[in-house]
């Protein structure tokens, strides 16, 4: 799995040298009129412990209600900046590659307010200039206006770039709430930088908004969606895992309202219109995780849970020896009688397939009505009970 770290390098475009530390800082706007304040971040490799112990209580970040389809700005208003909070125990089991990939995102500066909006409008100018070149049919522009176009084009993809860059520590702070679900913390970062790609490419920076604010959807979006495809064995719809969701979020707020578990009635009434009791149970039956035969079992791991489990579809030694015996006993019982006698015999009382079949499909067997199928059975039985000596055996599976 690689995950997606943008090169630094590729931020300048061939003889030009463009950085977003080359922006002219500025006061940071909000609608409110007041400065954006950010984490100081540590930009050396070796300070990888401060890194991590940026606290995730100065971010500001609020909880999406379960219900929450699309992104409010004007809803959520402005957003403190998101920093990064990681333990390093955490980097540690993850390895190398998370420890080396914080250091990457921790070099890079966080942005303005101002410079949000500058790389924003950059990228849509760049956008602008690059469809244009794309529909020119060759008379549209000339040489120096497509020359132009061109530069404009990669002002705007470094502009992207550089907006990306300077926000995938938001990621992390994101994609480590759900963590323990199945999916790995770098599968998750891996998925929320795309979400943030996406929302870099339809941020809107006219209406005044933070970045942080509007992509903090787009990143939760992504990882939610990975969650639901990637963390099950048996994937569940998307659809069905918002209402799991939704249902596990109304079930621990009454369970803190009401200091106890609730019921499945109290969470049909909470959940509101088309909500049943037998409704409650499925979904709850689907938030169950299956359990590998192969877990260990006990602390010295020398046994499986499959070893606990009997196989319903096994039989052991001793019935198959009674198998074999009984099938012997009725074929020497059935000796006694004719062949038609014998599969009237079998068919009637399910010894041929397990399944007794009626009088009517016996004759349509034997093509003969089903009168004659009860004349030929009644024989045979009576055949039988004067041929005692060959059903004796039989007696035995009978106690």
């Amino acid at each position: 799995m690689l995950t997606f770290i943008p090169d630094p390098a590729q931020l300048d475009p061939p003889g030009r040298t463009m950085t977003t530390s080359s922006i002219e800082p500025s006061h940071t706007q909000t609608l409110q009129g007041r400065r954006a304040t950010a984490q100081p971040f540590p930009e050396e490799e070796g300070d990888l412990d401060s890194l991590l112990e940026l606290d995730d209580a100065e971010t500001g970040e609020e909880e999406l209600d379960p219900g929450e389809d699309a992104p409010d700005a004007e809803a959520r208003g402005d957003e403190d900046e998101f920093t990064l909070e990681e333990g390093a125990a955490a980097a540690a089991a993850q390895g190398d590659s998370l420890r080396q990939y914080l250091n990457e995102i921790g070099r890079v500066p966080l942005l303005s307010y101002a410079e949000e909006i500058d790389l924003a409008r950059r990228y849509e100018e760049g956008e602008q200039a690059r469809q244009k070149l794309e529909a020119d049919s060759g008379d549209t522009f000339d040489d120096r206006q497509r020359r132009r176009l061109a530069r404009q084009a990669e002002d705007g993809a470094a502009a992207k770039q550089a907006l990306t860059e300077a926000n995938l520590r938001l990621v992390v702070s994101i994609a480590k709430k759900y963590t323990g679900r199945g999916v790995g913390l770098l599968d998750l970062i891996q998925e929320g930088n795309l979400g943030l790609v996406r929302a870099v490419e339809k941020f809107e920076y006219r209406r005044g908004f933070k970045f942080s604010t509007y992509a903090t959807w787009w990143i939760r979006q992504a990882v939610t969606r990975a969650l639901a495809d990637q963390s099950r064995t048996i994937r569940v719809p998307v659809h069905m895992v918002e209402t799991i969701n939704k249902l596990s979020w109304t079930s621990r707020r009454l369970e803190m309202e009401l200091s106890r578990e609730p019921l499945d009635e109290e969470l049909a009434e909470a959940m509101g219109t088309g909500w049943s009791t037998d409704r409650v149970g499925e979904v709850q039956k689907l938030r169950r995780d299956p359990i590998s035969l192969e877990a260990p079992v006990g602390e010295e791991g020398d046994s499986f849970v499959g070893d606990f489990i009997a196989d319903d579809q096994f039989t052991s030694p001793a019935e198959n020896a009674n198998q074999i015996l009984l099938s012997d006993a009725l074929n020497q019982a059935l000796g006694a009688l004719d062949e038609r006698e014998a599969r009237v015999i079998r068919l009637r009382h399910g010894l041929a397939d397990g399944r007794q079949h009626t009088l009517e499909e016996v004759g349509q067997v034997l093509h003969v009505t089903r009168e004659r199928v009860r004349q030929i059975e009644n024989k045979a039985l009576r055949k039988l009970k004067y041929h005692e000596g060959r059903t004796r055996k039989l007696h035995g599976f009978l106690e």
